[in-house]
């Protein structure tokens, strides 16, 4: 939005792509999810919880490119930890390793008569470097923009879910509500066995 304060948002084309990001790191990484075990996940599971993560996709991803897509997962992930531990230092330099291994690079492109548009690849990237390469520039715009507050680690006990916080106060602490009913109810439960 136009009168948002500078440093609180981030364009449309890099706001889907974090949101993406965020579910390919739910979906393919991390061990706990609203305090239970995430299990592990292959074969099958995993191809159609890395299509699902990145949306209408059309059969582009099969075992290979799902494995390659946790890899990114997993990278992503460590940046997001370190940005909700406010360790930007890190996080920029992890960042721009994977910036640097998936060659992302900017590049004008058209379909057939439809506008150009710029993409973050070049037209012989596969498809996993395709998302690597739009996802790692979109979390170096958000680090750019000074908006590294806009992503973090779930805090409540055993979620490592990560969250975009959207809401306009930016005290987001929690990847949903059921981990923040959670910790409220324990919080409550705990208030009442010590009186």
């Amino acid at each position: 939005m136009a009168d948002e304060p500078e440093g609180t948002r981030v364009d449309g084309h890099h706001a889907m792509h974090l949101e993406t990001g965020v579910a390919l790191v739910n979906a393919l990484t991390g061990s706990y999810v609203h305090g239970r075990p995430k299990p592990e996940l292959g074969g099958h599971d995993l191809i159609r919880a890395a299509a699902e993560a990145l949306g209408p996709v059309d059969g582009q991803v099969d075992l290979l490119v799902a494995e390659r897509l946790r890899t990114v997962a997993s990278r992503l992930r460590e940046i997001i930890e370190s940005l909700s531990r406010r360790e930007h230092d890190q996080a920029a330099g992890l960042l721009n390793r994977m910036l640097v291994d998936s060659r992302a690079r900017p590049y004008l492109h058209r379909h057939g008569e439809q506008s150009w548009h710029l993409h973050f690849h070049g037209p012989d990237a596969d498809f996993v470097q395709q998302w690597a390469s739009g996802l790692a520039v979109s979390v170096a715009a958000a680090l750019g923009d000074h908006i590294p507050h806009r992503v973090g680690l779930c805090a409540a006990p055993r979620c490592d879910q990560v969250y975009i916080d959207a809401s306009q106060a930016q005290i987001k602490r929690f990847c949903g509500l059921a981990c923040q009913n959670r910790v409220k109810a324990a919080a409550y439960r705990a208030r009442r066995s010590g009186s």
